[in-house]
């Protein structure tokens, strides 16, 4: 019998230096639709959230938290990059609580369930969409407490093997689903962290307005699948006048993969927001596609309280384009990154370190961000490799080159001009990865001077910063994206110098 549930968000801690802890974090979303489908069907189940990067002591706080709170059933969430620390989490769950159920969902479960169910840190993955297959499973262990073993979209060890479930469908009408419910999450307690649109995280709240994302790129987690599937724009509104008139909230962060796209739905939802919503702050942090907006829609954008906005490019390079499933038209996103960028505080994407790409192919991308002079926020990453992605079978590593790349895996790949850069590349032959580490060094020299410390483009773009944010938030805009939190006003005075 399932009375208790305790899910959890699992974010880097192990390392306060790592370069991806506590940079920003993102409410926990997807925990909080979980709990409101199944509140809906489970009304008198006590459902609590801990979330790591809340917790200044996380695994002190877990201990407390099970010990106190006695759930029947606990729920792990996490990225890729936070492996090490969602090992931590879950064998503190199997210490305290050595006979309840350990269930593993989000993007790190979801591609690297094998290892997880076979190291018995999880005993199910959830893959994918989970509020269907979290409810199935409310369901079937309340009436035994036995791992299902057949619940679509699900995987598990039956007789010592992996058993992979057919898939769950996806939910066609998304409107169907409960608002995420923000009930069980403090606000306060995120005062010290940022949010994906590098702001306050304790004054916004975050809005899933589709799902899915149909480009199928080989970087991307593909976690909704490639269908489009949007909420309806009043079904959107609804949750946002709800946080306006329940909590106090004026401030949004779209989370779609892909809001812009298709157009003309996108541009309902901003339309619907100008026509029926006091003046908010919303704000697109997950990387639009630049080739899809229009001069009207930036208008929308613009009309309908926009701040902020991420545009992904990732390579100028017609040929890695078609490699990497994106498709993007160059030529058209230069002259919509052009426009939003004295718009908007604008994030750009790009990515270097593609197969077959060259030295020079690269250096073509960088040239291409150092022509935007109002870009708030340009930022350049290092391709990453992960097990059982597309990627993958691009590459077709070998048994030894899978172990050197697991590795990997759990370091954050960090541009620097001082060190070689851990790379997937050089695992691997010129012919499938020109690029090595040693390559990054030069690479990551011509990024620093001709694009994020150029003033040429530093002082336009702290222009448009000016229109948004009073000095206290753009210093700690700089602190977010110099990684520093020592930066200060007379390092920003320095700065536009």
């Amino acid at each position: 019998m399932i009375k208790k549930i305790l899910l959890i968000d699992v974010e880097i801690f192990e390392d306060k230096n790592h370069p991806g802890a506590q940079l920003y974090s993102h409410h926990p979303i997807g925990l909080l639709y979980l709990i409101a489908s199944a509140k809906s069907q489970f009304p008198d189940i006590e459902f609590k959230i801990f979330h790591t990067s809340t917790s200044a002591e996380p695994v002190k706080d877990l201990e407390n938290l099970l010990l106190s709170f006695n759930p029947d059933m606990v729920g792990l969430r996490a990225l890729s990059i936070a492996a090490d620390s969602f090992k931590i989490i879950s064998e503190k769950v199997r210490e305290i609580k050595p006979h309840i159920p350990i269930v593993g969902g989000g993007p790190y479960p979801s591609i690297s369930y094998d290892d997880l169910l076979h190291s018995g840190l999880i005993d199910l993955a959830v893959i994918g969409e989970g509020e269907i297959t979290f409810v199935e499973l409310i369901n079937q262990l309340m009436k035994t407490t036995a791992i299902p073993t057949d619940i679509k979209g699900t995987a598990v060890i039956e007789n010592e093997k992996l058993k992979v479930n057919e898939q769950q469908p996806v939910i066609k009408n998304i409107d169907v689903l409960p608002f995420p419910d923000y009930d069980y999450i403090n606000l306060k307690e995120y005062h010290h962290l940022k949010n994906h649109a590098l702001q306050d995280a304790s004054e916004s709240a975050f809005i899933l307005g589709s799902r899915g994302c149909p480009y199928g790129c080989f970087y991307c987690h593909q976690l909704f699948g490639k269908r489009i599937r949007r909420r309806s724009a009043e079904n959107i509104v609804a949750e946002i006048r709800e946080h306006i008139e329940k909590r106090g909230i004026f401030d949004f962060v779209f989370l779609d993969d892909i809001f812009n796209v298709p157009m003309p739905e996108a541009k309902k939802v901003l339309s619907l927001i100008i026509e029926k919503l006091p003046p908010i702050r919303i704000n697109f942090p997950n990387g639009l596609r630049a080739d899809f907006i229009d001069e009207e829609m930036l208008d929308l954008f613009e009309k309908a309280g926009t701040v902020h906005m991420a545009l992904a490019v990732e390579s100028v390079t017609p040929r890695l384009q078609k490699m990497m499933g994106k498709n993007l038209d160059i030529e058209k996103a230069g002259k919509v990154i052009d426009a939003a960028t004295k718009r908007f505080v604008t994030r750009i994407f790009y990515i270097i370190g593609f197969p077959t790409e060259t030295y020079e192919e690269a250096m073509d991308t960088i040239n291409f961000a150092a022509k935007f002079k109002h870009a708030a926020h340009p930022t350049l990453s290092v391709l990453r490799l992960y097990n059982n992605s597309r990627l993958f079978d691009i590459l077709q590593p070998t048994e030894e080159q899978i172990m050197a790349i697991a590795l990997q895996e759990k370091n954050f790949l960090h541009l620097t001009m001082f060190h070689n850069t851990e790379f997937y590349g050089d695992f691997f032959s010129e012919e499938k990865v020109p690029i090595k580490g040693k390559d990054l060094k030069g690479l990551s020299y011509h990024w620093l001077r001709e694009v994020l410390f150029n003033p040429e483009r530093i002082r336009p773009s702290h222009q448009v910063l000016e229109k948004f944010y009073d000095k206290e938030k753009i210093i700690e805009f700089y602190q977010s994206i110099f990684d520093n939190l020592n930066f200060n006003e007379k390092d920003l005075r320095r700065l536009l110098k």
